[in-house]
């Protein structure tokens, strides 16, 4: 699952505004205040896009919640 929380802390502790990393992953702004919202969530291709503009493994934009773990 994608953590948006992590993705916001991590976008903003690079100083990058969601219009210069929109800007850099060809996206809109509003396509990225919309991930940060909880409203969509990123493709896991676009993910990938976006931590390696974010200097971080993909690994750290997702969380695993009790509901992805197996039974």
């Amino acid at each position: 699952m994608f953590d948006r929380h992590f993705f916001t802390a991590r976008r903003i502790t690079l100083g990058l505004s969601v219009e210069e990393l929109a800007d850099e992953m060809a996206v809109a702004p509003s396509t990225i205040y919309r991930w940060e919202s909880g409203e969509t969530c990123p493709s896991l291709r676009t993910l990938a896009q976006a931590s390696h503009y974010l200097r971080t493994p993909l690994v750290a934009l997702m969380t695993v919640t009790e509901a992805d773990r197996p039974a």
